[in-house]
């Protein structure tokens, strides 16, 4: 299965977010034209470029996606750039971790806020509850269940967002306050190392297990408990 290539402003090729294939894009600047003189005697003023924006053509679909050069965000369509597989994901977990990666660009603070949320849900499913999330960290740092990558990770966190320093982000997960630069970046990599090691992993050894059990019986051997 060949690679994903993210969209990104400049590049020359990647996957297009209308049609999803593999393909060159051809960059440009946004002509703008006087629509009133258009309607009225037919003719195509040109006002100049559109300022601020410019399109990628894409040489699959010839379809235009569109771009703020100064803020380096896609602007149409509206898509996230992660792409982590959630099949195994329970929805109520999911929900929160995509509509944060959807207004990661847009506001870094409201994206910080729900993977926050997120974050602390999957904790609490694990059974690390407690009413600070500082602590529910904390408390599964103290398991010894996560692979030290993880608990590096979520250490890591824990400092970033500084929620000791702010005790908003440690007793309500969901407030909007500020973001230290990285948080939110770094707040969806936590969230897709849990959601790995939580739910893809086990999700993994099961259909393994099943597939080797099919193969014993069908050899005549006991199966796997």
């Amino acid at each position: 299965m060949a690679e994903h290539v993210n969209p990104e402003l400049g590049k020359e090729a990647f996957n297009c977010p209308l049609c999803g294939a593999f393909a060159k894009q051809e960059w440009s600047y946004g002509y703008g034209y006087d629509m009133y003189s258009a309607q009225i005697r037919g003719d195509k003023k040109w006002t100049g470029d559109v300022e601020g924006f410019l399109f990628s053509k894409c040489t699959h679909c010839n379809n235009h996606s569109i771009w703020h050069e100064e803020k380096n965000i896609l602007v149409y369509p509206k898509q996230t750039t992660r792409n982590f597989d959630l099949t195994e994901i329970p929805e109520i977990l999911s929900s929160d971790y995509e509509e944060a990666c959807l207004v990661l660009s847009d506001s870094p603070k409201a994206s910080a806020a729900l993977s926050r949320r997120c974050l602390q849900s999957v904790l609490r499913e694990q059974g690390f509850s407690h009413k600070s999330l500082a602590q529910e960290i904390q408390d599964a740092i103290d398991s010894n269940k996560l692979p030290s990558h993880i608990t590096d990770s979520l250490d890591a966190i824990r400092n970033i967002g500084n929620f000791a320093a702010h005790p908003m982000k440690d007793t309500n997960s969901g407030a909007v306050v500020e973001v230290e630069p990285g948080e939110a970046d770094w707040n969806l990599d936590v969230i897709e190392s849990l959601f790995d090691f939580f739910y893809i992993q086990p999700a993994k050894m099961k259909a393994r297990k099943v597939a080797l059990n099919e193969k014993l019986k069908s050899i005549g051997k006991p199966e796997m408990k």
